[in-house]
């Protein structure tokens, strides 16, 4: 399977962990993305795997447990979506053999991009987000190296910045203290990308962003990976975070590299004890 992506091969390897950047591709008429197969996935899919809620919220969503949800199961959000109101996700679609090979066919085309960079290309996570006419998807920040590509419909990408280094501390080790991904401001400054059918946009890791969608259904299709510095950096904040609930305050990421060596390994020889039940 071809996923033909179109990528400024130059542009992307400056951008590749550094900035957004515009992509194209053509799976718009993937059968594999239309609503009804969306639809069966979402059915198919176990309970854990699909987020659902009403898509009409503000750019800034604080308390994401109060955000309202419609009463339907997963298939019929996807049917309904032109008058429902709804946003959805579906995640780890890999889970799929069908999605599995489509996600590996769009990714082994920037695997050879970044070569060995951070370590190589390593986690594998695909995610499809149905979205009715008017939905917003507030600002928030995500885990991994992402690549959105819109299928149907139209919709507004504004990728922002932290405003300070502490900021983006606090903020990474909240999250990876088990916070939610919402955060409790927008950037002040911001790039923002207008995407139909076709475009795309890369994303980098912990990348401020939002979403608006136009008076149309929006389809989108997230193909996202993680690399072992990936890996490290969510270590590090998670120990990080633990060190401030125990009052002291570790030094920012990358400040002092002995030290995050340190913590690595530390963090490393803690989790495989655990694995191997000897945590207690």
């Amino acid at each position: 399977m071809t996923a033909s992506l179109t990528i400024d091969r130059d542009r992307f390897r400056s951008s590749f962990a550094n900035r957004a950047t515009a992509v194209r591709h053509a799976l718009t008429d993937h059968p594999l993305l239309t609503v009804e197969a969306i639809a069966e996935l979402a059915d198919a899919l176990p309970e854990q795997q699909v987020e659902h809620n009403l898509g009409r919220l503000p750019l800034v969503v604080a308390d994401p447990d109060a955000v309202q949800r419609a009463e339907l199961a997963p298939g019929e959000v996807a049917r309904g979506i032109e008058t429902n109101g709804c946003w959805m996700v579906l995640k780890n679609i890999e889970a799929d053999p069908g999605y599995a090979q489509l996600l590996d066919a769009c990714l082994d085309e920037i695997a050879s991009l970044i070569g060995d960079r951070e370590g190589g290309m390593a986690v594998r996570e695909g995610f499809i987000f149905l979205s009715a006419p008017g939905s917003v998807t507030p600002a928030h920040v995500d885990p991994e190296h992402n690549l959105l590509l819109q299928i149907r419909g139209r919709k507004e990408l504004s990728v922002g910045a932290f405003p300070a280094a502490a900021v983006e501390q606090r903020e990474l080790e909240r999250f990876y203290a088990g916070g939610h991904r919402n955060l409790g401001w927008v950037p002040e400054v911001s790039q923002t990308f207008s995407i139909g059918p076709g475009d795309g946009v890369y994303l980098p890791v912990h990348a401020p962003h939002w979403v608006t969608v136009s008076d149309n259904v929006a389809v989108s299709l997230s193909v996202t990976f993680r690399t072992p510095r990936n890996a490290d950096e969510i270590l590090l904040h998670r120990l990080n975070a633990g060190l401030r609930r125990a009052h002291l305050a570790p030094a920012p990421i990358g400040t002092r590299p002995l030290q995050d060596r340190v913590k690595l390994a530390m963090g490393r020889g803690v989790r495989a004890c655990s694995r191997r039940g000897l945590g207690d």
